[in-house]
């Protein structure tokens, strides 16, 4: 059966011939049904002879103790399975094991096995956002009839090469035609073509993958997730991969409704591409919860307000530093400080104090946030609708204090107003994308145009 027609989000199943590594002779029959609402369950007709599936040790710890590495398949057409990282789901006479990861092209006897080179991977939106082109006009040689032009070749919008571990990464987009009795359907697919200076496991290619999809993700203005993943051992060799998601039905986006579409950046992509992949050692912790928000948009907005001050704080901690005096100037303060506290003191409140002085020197949220938006021009405070950098700093910073230790004297009107809070958390979002296009070479005003064609203030 070939999958490779089948991306994340699609249902299907496989059935043939399933064994372990070391004893290939011993083959169970059985099928594996892959989908985003059932995850991957491999169902075994049988159950192998290995140890850990012996009656003792099955009945002392349980199913569910059973963890497998690797499994091995094949289906009736010859086409190969790698299943990774197994945790039985029932042992019996019948087994079941929920599949993290089924490689579909190759067989790896190890975890250690699994490298590669280069991948194709295909996001939601990306047609979408990379405005590819794929009908031309074309003449007619009789009025009766229109022409068109469908390029079947494969075209590369942009390429870039050498930053860290990545030689060379390309957007390549080409047209899709598929002809019926009753219609003709045309249609754009987009895809990045990645090769690494070294082959790399399977850990670090979803990693890169889920960077690349946060960048997509900043540039479009709603979650980007993976829709296809085919990863390359040899450059004859590919692998089409499969794990469950949370990936979402993709909707249909114009480019127009996008914060930054191709056109819009086509000049200098390559540069922004990069300043990504190089920001992230430094901006990792702010992005975590920057796209955490994003992503887990079912989260309670009061969650989501917390995540975003913190982000804020972390990115003007992690850029611009931020202490009211050296640590030379400092530290002598912290000691007078720390040996004015009684003797009689209880040990527990001692180490707070003593704890709580470690930071006391760094800048307070409320002065990051203002010299974040005082770093910003008045066209972009205003289009944040900030009429006062002062009072909403302080109502940001309150309600923070409300929300992390519900002292009722910090409570503020928009602690308890969900709407109100969601707005905010809007506005938040929006000068987070505002700084961080910034940071990647975008100007300031297109930044902040952008934001606000996803983000709704009030």
């Amino acid at each position: 059966m070939d999958v490779s027609q089948y991306k994340l989000l699609d249902d299907f199943r496989v059935s043939g011939h399933w064994w372990l590594p070391d004893k290939p002779e011993e083959k169970v029959s059985g099928t594996i049904t892959v989908g985003p609402d059932t995850a991957i369950v491999l169902e075994l007709a049988g159950a192998f002879s290995s140890a850990e599936f012996g009656v003792h040790n099955v009945l002392s710890a349980g199913p569910r103790s059973v963890q497998l590495d690797i499994i091995l398949g094949a289906d009736a057409d010859g086409d190969v399975y790698t299943l990774h990282r197994l945790h039985a789901l029932k042992i019996s006479s019948t087994c079941a094991f929920r599949v993290s990861y089924m490689l579909a092209g190759k067989h790896f006897s190890s975890a250690n096995d699994i490298f590669f080179d280069s991948a194709l991977v295909q996001y939601t939106n990306l047609e979408s956002w990379s405005c590819f082109n794929f009908t031309r006009p074309s003449k007619s040689e009789s009025p009766d009839f229109f022409s068109i032009q469908v390029p079947t070749s494969l075209e590369t919008l942009f390429k870039t090469d050498g930053f860290g571990q990545i030689k060379n990464l390309s957007l390549e987009a080409h047209a899709l035609s598929r002809f019926t009795l009753s219609a003709i359907e045309i249609k754009p697919t987009a895809r990045f073509s990645i090769v690494l200076n070294a082959a790399a496991n399977l850990r670090t290619w979803l990693q890169l993958m889920n960077d690349l999809g946060h960048f997509m993700t900043l540039l479009i203005g709603e979650p980007s997730y993976i829709k296809k993943l085919r990863l390359f051992a040899t450059p004859d060799t590919a692998v089409d991969v499969f794990y469950p998601s949370n990936i979402r039905r993709e909707k249909d986006l114009h480019p127009l409704e996008m914060c930054l579409d191709f056109r819009e950046v086509q000049k200098t992509v390559p540069m922004i591409v990069r300043n990504w992949f190089e920001s992230l050692a430094l901006l990792a912790p702010v992005y975590d919860l920057l796209f955490g928000t994003l992503f887990g948009r079912d989260a309670f907005v009061r969650t989501k307000f917390i995540n975003l001050t913190q982000a804020l704080e972390s990115l003007h901690r992690k850029t611009d530093g931020g202490t009211y005096v050296s640590a030379s100037e400092f530290d002598p303060v912290k000691d007078v400080l720390i040996a004015a506290v009684p003797p009689d003191v209880p040990a527990d409140l001692k180490k707070k104090l003593s704890d709580s002085l470690e930071y006391a020197n760094e800048y307070s949220l409320r002065k990051r946030l203002k010299e974040l938006l005082r770093g910003l021009d008045p066209s972009t405070i205003e289009m944040l609708k900030i009429q006062d950098i002062a009072g909403t700093t302080e109502v940001i910073v309150r309600t923070r204090n409300y929300l992390t230790h519900f002292n009722e004297t910090q409570k503020t009107t928009i602690a308890d107003d969900i709407v109100g809070l969601h707005f905010m958390n809007e506005r938040l979002t929006a000068l987070l994308f505002v700084l961080i296009l910034k940071r990647l070479g975008i100007g300031e005003g297109a930044a902040m145009r952008g934001a606000l064609k996803r983000r709704v203030f009030d």
